[in-house]
């Protein structure tokens, strides 16, 4: 607030011919006055005390992108990081360009933009700081938020001429600094929320409070394909804090399902509370009949897609001749992989706040893809996109699950209904059993072998599609098994086969999702052949391989050959692949490449009396350049313990048309004491960066298991490892 005439004339000139954005708390030197920050670009602010707030565009789920995005325009805009305040962008498709969080393309997207916004900014300054120091811009210099005239002491702060700079055209072009100046890129820096995160400040979904508000829960239909018939809800109507309970259903809404799909969308008994605990007691005391329209179970499903590999399916690709191939071979080698369904549980569950009032609808929402949002609440409500607005809000995890948006409808629904403000959360049992899960597949892979050389794969699939479920345009096979699967390019007679099967259970994202399902079965197929040859599994598959640096896969695709390569001998080395081990006890390797980036990965595990400890986990990775070594560091760690607990326990099993698992008891995550020695490496590179978040997960399953077999002679085909192991 202005409270004189004197600070208004002070904030006029300060702001002359830019955009005043807002006053910070903090004050300069020991005056009472506080800065004033001018905006130059929509992602960045400069602070009259030398201050800057840079915009983080995207949603930040874990990822690391607030600190990472924010690193690019700083290293080009040449401040000093310890001044910066990162500040997250609520959803501005206008401003921003594209807001969502998925398939760890965040830092790939945005590499070149926004290290030209930097750049351009940073030319501003520096011709407005050419200017005042009274000298050729040729002769200046930018560094840690000052204009310097080289060879000289002579410089300016950028917060000492905003009034200059604002006068000054922002470049459509700017020159980017070279990898070699990089003071910012490739240094450890940390989350700028983490003081608010281990002091347990309200800064996630979860935590979000809005004047008036009420808190709700749905109990949903039960079933992936069903209807609620009746419900008593006289008991549940006692609990303190109850305010209402009502029915939701889709036919009230004329059937809406939003885009992609999400089931049991509003389709169920919504309760209405003062508080979020009072909601969960009520969920669990109505009574319900509900209908289901489909009884199938785990059993079911994985016979019809046994039962389908053997009948046609559709060839995705082939090269050579593969029945040829197999005709004439020396040996066959076939073997069959089967992996389940896979739940999300991230660990803050499914949560939203929604104000709607006036045809105005404010969300606060944690969520990867607030263009879906957007657009559903358009499509709902039929209001002008205009009349929405979505604060992006830190996400306690995602791995997919929140680029749906079905639980911020149901919040949305409700607001509208009862006209006051909701804040909707699930249970971590509505979270479970109302998810959208990754696929289970069953593989079959057969080589025919000539003199030890693998002279074909026939490479066989059978699921119900991704893609199919989500009602997307195209072939089933798209998310499945597609012409550029591995190892598509690197054997002269390969076919590959997809059999869609059709089945209830909700499908969506997962981390790495078709690629956790096929490196896990071709990653154990190629150590299999490997131990049939008596050949190291390593050597083998670097002679797999080939001499070629460069692989032609499909398309425009080529395969940087030497890059994998290289992460395979990396893990060697540094696992120290080869040496003496105690009796029991083995060694794995798996490769993938997945979302631009190269992993390798080794498990040392030991096998005694029917149980598994895994040791340690060395993995080797090519991602090019590393933004943020801290952030990138925990990605990898994160994902190979994300792998591990797939690999180990996940396990979601269908039981009369609905989900049998139903919290942490049954659906087993990995506990602290249990977490392997991680070993992370990364190949200097000056490259660009490539996706992080997923791709080091894909390798952890076929690594284990391919260490247990070196341990203790047993093949495991079927996961998870549970089902034949004690872990």
């Amino acid at each position: 607030m202005i409270n004189n005439r004197r600070e208004f004339l002070k904030l006029s000139v300060l702001t002359t011919g830019s955009l005043l954005i807002g006053i910070s708390s903090c004050n300069v030197s020991s005056s009472k006055v506080k800065p004033v920050y001018s905006r130059f670009s929509p992602f960045i602010e400069i602070g009259t005390d030398g201050a800057v707030k840079i915009i983080a565009k995207n949603p930040e789920i874990g990822q690391g992108v607030k600190t990472s995005l924010p690193m690019m325009i700083a290293e080009e805009l040449c401040i000093d990081w310890a001044k910066v305040h990162v500040v997250q962008a609520d959803y501005n498709e206008e401003l921003y360009g594209g807001q969502w969080a998925g398939g760890s393309l965040a830092v790939r997207l945005n590499w070149d933009d926004l290290r030209k916004v930097g750049a351009s900014i940073k030319e501003v300054f520096l011709i407005a700081g050419s200017i005042k120091l009274g000298v050729p811009k040729e002769e200046c210099q930018c560094k840690d938020g000052f204009i310097i005239q080289s060879g000289t002491n002579n410089k300016v702060g950028y917060h000492e001429i905003l009034v200059e700079a604002s006068l000054v055209p922002v470049p459509d072009e700017a020159p980017l600094k070279e990898p070699k100046d990089y003071g910012i890129i490739g240094k450890r820096k940390s989350n700028p929320d983490m003081d608010e995160i281990i002091t347990g400040q309200p800064l996630f979904g979860i935590d979000q409070e809005v004047g008036g508000m009420v808190y709700a829960s749905v109990l949903k239909c039960p079933y992936y394909k069903g209807k609620l018939r009746e419900y008593d809800d006289v008991v549940a109507r006692n609990v303190t804090g109850v305010i209402d309970i009502m029915p939701l259903t889709n036919e009230e809404f004329g059937g809406y399902i939003i885009e992609d799909n999400s089931p049991n969308f509003v389709n169920g008994i919504a309760i209405i509370a003062t508080n979020t605990w009072a909601c969960f007691k009520a969920n669990k005391l109505l009574k319900c009949k509900w209908e289901a329209v489909s009884q199938e179970n785990t059993e079911q499903i994985f016979d019809t897609y046994k039962k389908a590999l053997s009948i046609r399916g559709e060839v995705t690709r082939s090269d050579g001749d593969i029945r040829e191939a197999l005709k004439t071979a020396e040996r066959i080698h076939t073997a069959d992989y089967e992996v389940p369904f896979l739940a999300h549980v991230t660990l803050e569950p499914m949560n939203c706040t929604v104000d709607y009032r006036n045809d105005i609808c404010e969300v606060w929402a944690p969520t990867q893809n607030p263009e879906a949002l957007r657009d559903g609440l358009v499509k709902l409500f039929g209001l002008d996109s205009q009349k929405i607005k979505i604060h992006l809000i830190r996400s306690g995890g995602g791995f997919g699950r929140r680029y749906y948006v079905d639980y911020a409808m149901d919040a949305a629904l409700l607001s509208k209904r009862i006209g006051k403000p909701v804040k909707l959360t699930w249970t971590r049992e509505d979270d479970v059993r109302h998810d959208l899960y990754r696929p289970a597949a069953v593989h079959r892979l057969s080589a025919s072998l000539k003199g030890g050389i693998i002279s074909g794969i026939r490479y066989q699939k059978a699921n119900a599609s991704r893609k199919t479920y989500l009602k997307r345009e195209g072939s089933p096979s798209g998310t499945e098994l597609d012409e550029y699967e591995f190892p598509g390019g690197f054997v002269p007679n390969l076919e590959f086969i997809y059999h869609h099967v059709d089945n209830n259970v909700p499908l969506g994202q997962w981390r790495a999702v078709s690629h956790s399902s096929n490196v896990f079965a071709m990653g154990s197929f190629l150590d299999e052949l490997a131990h049939l040859n008596s050949q190291d599994p390593a050597e083998f598959l670097l002679h797999f391989l080939g001499e070629e640096d460069k692989v032609p896969v499909a398309g425009r695709f080529v395969m940087d050959v030497a890059r994998l390569k290289n992460v395979i001998r990396m893990a060697m080395e540094k696992s120290g692949w080869g040496k003496t081990l105690p009796q029991g006890s083995g060694m794995g390797i798996a490769a993938s490449y997945n979302q631009g980036a190269f992993v390798a990965e080794v498990a040392e595990v030991t096998v005694s009396g029917g149980r598994l400890k895994i040791d340690n986990i060395t993995a080797a990775v090519d991602c090019g350049i590393v933004i943020n070594p801290s952030g990138a560091e925990q990605q990898v760690e994160g994902a190979i313990i994300e792998g591990m607990c797939a690999a180990l326990f996940g396990e979601i099993n269908v039981n009369g048309g609905r989900t049998r698992e139903s919290n942490f008891h049954d659906y087993t995550w990995l506990r602290m004491d249990k977490i392997p020695k991680i070993n992370v490496h990364f190949v200097d590179s000056e490259g660009s960066p490539r996706g992080l978040g997923e791709p080091p997960l894909p390798p952890v399953a076929p690594a284990i298991t391919n260490a247990i077999y070196a341990a203790s002679g047993s093949r495991i085909r079927k996961l998870p490892l549970k089902l034949a192991i004690k872990v």
